[in-house]
């Protein structure tokens, strides 16, 4: 499993390949991120990169995602993970929440370079998790 951001969502979501990711290879996001694109596609006053980049075909479908195409992880499993090690390494709840679904579903994680917070390279070094940026 690679779990990515809203950015790779978008990938996912238009069928191209993400990144790094192995053929069949389940493509996952955490809910955290699922709101932040759904939320980018809702609002017709934003213009940024998702907005941007979409089209009604990959809309339609961020909405409730084909399984086979992005799985959205169910929180319920990693939230006490996600309090853990937001404690430990002063994360925020989009980023404690990524490491934590990482940690719980056994998963690497690629993000869009511009995603990348600032602590989140020691954070999932410490915790022993595969995280790589990757630019467009």
């Amino acid at each position: 499993m690679i779990i990515v951001d809203d950015r790779l969502c978008i990938e996912a979501l238009a069928r191209r390949p993400v990144p790094t990711s192995m053929p069949d290879e389940t493509v996952a996001t955490t809910w955290g991120f699922h709101f932040r694109l759904l939320r980018a596609l809702a609002d017709a006053r934003l213009t940024g990169s998702l907005s941007r980049a979409t089209s009604a075909d990959v809309r339609a479908a961020a909405v409730e995602p084909p399984p086979a195409t992005l799985v959205v992880l169910d929180p319920r499993r990693s939230t006490a993970m996600a309090a853990t090690v937001a404690a430990a390494h002063g994360l925020n709840l989009l980023a404690a929440e990524l490491l934590a679904a990482a940690k719980v579903h056994d998963a690497r994680v690629v993000v869009a370079a511009g995603n990348l917070g600032r602590h989140w390279s020691t954070a999932f070094a410490a915790e022993h998790v595969d995280l790589q940026a990757v630019s467009f």
